[in-house]
Parts: structure tokens; C-alpha cells; sequence
């Protein structure tokens, strides 16, 4: 039940952010080589879906593959989820250096969701044991992932500002939270980018 709701999640991840860096609200940065941070957080939230989308593939391959598919499965694991650390890395020390914690705190957040995944296919790989041991941790891990994911980016697509406004990420409170979610973000738009009190996206 629980891998059914991994793969329902990573489909909800496919559905609903690859067209982040195309949306009318913000300048597409698909022509860009390396990310501004007049292009943050849609640029790494794209980022971070593609890599979503791989971890799904290579799980599946580790969990069902033999003992050499399972080898290459975790290291191209280890691959993936380094590439999301650093990610989520470089735009948690962004919004550090702009001075909006809550935009720091939601990366960092996402970076330990990462590393806790990694955790898990570690100890699975130093042990030498049948992933199937493991399989029940490793969707855990990676549904945490992927419900953070969504809960940071969820509603960044639809939003459509007026010229000159700011997207923002709106605090949600906790008793607002669901389950699996520790920060997440209503998306609005404001007119000043000081009047977001979460992080602010993108200006129109």
C-alpha cells in the first residue's frame, strides 16, 4: 500500500511542476545554463522534480532487480540524491544571505529529507542484505520527500500575479499542516517584496 502511494505521489510530482519555469507569472529560465536569483525558487523547484522523477525509476529498479541491478540502482541513487543536497543547498544558503529565514529553514528541510533517504540505501548497501528488508523504510523515506516537495511548491505553478507584483511563499500555520508536512507554503502574490513575511519568488 505504501509503494502505491509512492508512485501516486511521484505522479502528482509530474504532474503538477513541470511547467514551473514556463508559467506566465515567471520568466522562464529553461534558456539559462546556471540559475539567477531573480529565477529562484522555480528554477531549483524544477530542478528537484526531475530528480524526484528519477528517484522513482531507480527505486524501482532497486527493490525489483537482481543483486548487480540493484548495485548500479544505488549508486545512480546516490547520484540523484546528491544532486537534490546540492540543490537544495545553494538555495537554502540564498535565502540565508537575504534575510528570510522561512525560506532557508523550507530548503534545509528538504536537504534532510534528502540525506535521510540516503541513510536508509546506506545502511541497506553495507549491510548486503535483500532490499526487501529495507523497502518498507525506503518508501517511508522518500514519500516524506516527496510530500515536503510538494508542500514548498504546491500552488507555485497556478499562481498568476499582476505586473510588478512578488510571488510568495505564505507561512502556513501548523495546525494547518497535514501529515509528513514540517513547513510548507500558500503561494500568493504581494505588491512589495517586504510585505512577504514566508520567502518571496519571482517578480512579474
Amino acid at each position: 500500500m505504501t509503494f502505491i502511494r509512492l508512485i501516486i505521489a511521484l505522479s502528482l510530482v509530474v504532474v503538477l511542476v513541470p511547467a514551473i519555469v514556463e508559467g506566465k507569472t515567471h520568466r522562464s529560465p529553461r534558456h539559462r545554463s546556471t540559475p539567477t536569483a531573480a529565477s529562484e525558487p522555480g528554477y531549483s523547484f524544477a530542478l528537484i522534480d526531475k530528480q524526484l522523477t528519477l528517484l522513482g525509476q531507480q527505486q524501482l529498479a532497486l527493490v525489483e532487480g537482481d543483486s548487480a541491478a540493484r548495485g548500479d540502482a544505488t549508486r545512480s541513487i546516490r547520484r540523484t540524491l546528491a544532486r537534490i543536497e546540492r540543490v537544495a543547498l545553494r538555495v537554502e544558503r540564498l535565502y540565508q544571505h537575504r534575510g528570510e529565514p522561512y525560506g532557508r529553514r523550507m530548503f534545509r528541510v528538504l536537504r534532510i529529507r534528502a540525506s535521510e533517504v540516503g541513510s536508509v540505501v546506506e545502511r541497506s548497501a553495507n549491510q548486503k542484505s535483500s532490499m526487501a528488508s529495507a523497502s518498507q523504510q525506503l518508501n517511508d523515506r522518500i514519500l516524506a520527500l516527496i510530500t515536503q516537495f510538494q508542500a514548498a511548491s504546491g500552488g507555485f505553478t497556478a499562481l498568476r500575479c499582476e505586473r510588478g507584483q512578488f510571488s510568495c511563499c505564505k507561512p502556513k500555520r501548523k495546525q494547518d499542516l497535514p501529515p509528513g508536512e514540517s513547513l510548507a507554503c500558500r503561494w500568493i502574490c504581494v505588491k512589495n517584496a517586504s510585505s512577504c513575511n514566508g520567502f518571496r519568488g519571482p517578480q512579474n
